[in-house]
């Protein structure tokens, strides 16, 4: 067979064709994604591809095209769904139309962050999706010498294209519902890092929230260094052995929350008859938990299909949207409740 006579390092678009039994320009549609290509001989190409061992020469086409077909990503961290299930998303929906997924994690970390959009740069990717608007001062400046389409996401920025929420008002709402409650003692268990505005400013959301009700949030009860599930239940214990135990516990997101109820059942406490806790987010686990999460519900997915969206419309030249906003939604469950008389 043909497929025997011909090494892959010498394989061409016009071995493929010949395959699959197409011309060298239906191959070159179907390598690039292109839509107007019936199933079948898009099946045949891809088969001809498989068969042959023919990889495209990326290098070659972006020189020629301008275009790599890659759309780059960097996220804080893969190890919560705050930004996995939003990612799983993006990249199936530019999937859809060629493009594939070049992603980096920034660790929360500025410096990071703009060492790693520095390298997508260099890799030529097409457009780009953040985490947040707080970045390093150098990152706008290194962008506008590569005019490429960029969205951030997470947050509201009237300055830039952006897919985001108002995390102030997010978190007065979580506020709202436990001060109904009656709660009157508070404390936050965060991991707040300078570059992360959204629990930043959902802190400020919450101190200002309790300012207008005539209360504070205690020093000792504000805890901005918790990232995994060990530190938020560690954070617990010296929120209890502290000189202001809470009634109330906001958590910056439901790993977070899952921690302090664990601290909570350690210390043989009752939820939410002791004591209520919230998180941020609703991931898949929160509905159930031995005490069903109160959190914030926060469309993740839909976060990454409107970044996807805006980008593909840009790149194809086509109007798009350059601040979307979603809202967040207040679910109420089983580990919140009237505050301990």
């Amino acid at each position: 067979m043909m497929a025997d006579k011909i090494t892959p390092a010498r394989v061409s678009l016009e071995d493929v064709a010949r395959l699959s039994g197409v011309s060298t320009a239906t191959v070159s549609r179907v390598l690039n994604g292109s839509a107007i290509v019936r199933e079948s001989r898009k099946t045949a190409v891809e088969k001809a591809c498989k068969e042959l061992g023919y990889v495209i020469n990326r290098a070659a086409r972006t020189l020629a095209s301008r275009k790599s077909m890659t759309i780059g990503a960097v996220v804080p961290t893969l190890a919560i769904e705050t930004f996995s299930r939003p990612i799983d998303a993006f990249q199936k929906i530019i999937h859809q139309q060629g493009y594939t997924l070049l992603l980096a994690n920034s660790d929360f970390d500025m410096d990071t962050e703009l060492n790693e959009v520095n390298k997508l740069l260099e890799y030529g990717v097409d457009a780009l999706m953040l985490v947040g608007h707080t970045h390093h001062p150098q990152l706008w400046k290194r962008l506008q010498q590569h005019p490429i389409p960029c969205i951030q996401t997470f947050s509201i920025d009237p300055q830039r294209p952006a897919v985001g929420y108002d995390s102030i008002l997010a978190s007065q709402q979580l506020l709202q519902h436990l001060l109904a409650l009656k709660h009157r003692h508070f404390a936050v268990i965060f991991g707040s890092p300078p570059s992360n505005d959204r629990l930043s400013e959902r802190l400020e959301g919450i101190r200002q929230g309790l300012q207008h009700a005539g209360l504070s949030l205690a020093a000792e009860n504000c805890i901005e260094n918790a990232f995994t599930m060990n530190d938020a239940r560690q954070a617990m214990f010296r929120l209890l052995d502290g000189p202001q135990p809470p009634t109330a516990v906001i958590c910056g997101n439901d790993l977070l929350a899952f921690g302090a109820m664990r601290a909570a059942k350690e210390r043989y406490l009752r939820i939410p008859n002791d004591i209520s806790i919230t998180g941020f987010n609703d991931y898949e686990f929160a509905e159930h938990l031995e005490h069903p999460l109160t959190t914030m519900r926060v469309d993740l997915a839909g976060i990454g299909r409107l970044a996807a969206s805006y980008l593909l419309a840009t790149l194809n030249g086509h109007p798009a949207e350059s601040l979307s906003c979603v809202t967040p939604q207040l679910i109420i469950r089983g580990s919140t409740g009237s505050a301990p008389q």
